[in-house]
């Protein structure tokens, strides 16, 4: 991710009855992106799990924290 720049955003896993509750998925967003802005929820993919992972924050690049967003 430090490679590729720009911003990217945390979304987890909150599908209670999930065996894969609170797994963590990550999505570049900004210019030159699909996303221009984060979603509230991951989009959709071949897989159709984004309905399942919510936003839970922005990707620090120089700790690899996840920073609330508001």
């Amino acid at each position: 991710m430090r490679e590729r720049g720009s911003d990217w955003f945390a979304y987890q896993n909150h599908a209670m009855d999930s065996a894969g509750l609170g797994d963590l998925q990550f999505l570049q967003c900004g210019e030159g992106r699909t996303c221009q802005t984060p979603p509230a929820r991951m989009p959709d993919t071949q897989h159709g799990l984004g309905w399942k992972f919510l936003l839970v924050g922005k990707v620090n690049l120089e700790t690899g924290a996840i920073e609330e967003t508001t």
